[in-house]
């Protein structure tokens, strides 16, 4: 099965940090920070010769997280400008 690996990262990001923003908590706003962000990175997919170490080297990667984490900042801000609650 596919995997689309930077859906795991932001997923992973957007927890460690969900706290800090000021933005509804609904399903719907979160999905759509989510959605927002994935749009604006690559996706990452692995070839199945790819071991489990250099997939999780990638979820580790520190810059690889501070790209995300600065494409979920820009998402929190769109998304609280248009959110209804």
């Amino acid at each position: 099965m596919l995997k689309n690996y930077m859906e795991i990262l932001v997923d992973e990001v957007y927890n460690e940090v969900k706290d800090q923003y000021d933005v509804c908590k609904y399903d719907d706003c979160i999905n759509d920070i989510k959605a927002t962000a994935l749009n604006n990175l690559p996706p990452v997919y692995f070839s199945s010769c790819i071991s489990e170490g250099e997939k999780k080297a990638f979820l580790l990667n520190r810059q690889m997280k501070i790209t995300v984490l600065a494409k979920i900042t820009e998402a929190v801000q769109l998304v609280s400008q248009r959110c209804k609650s």
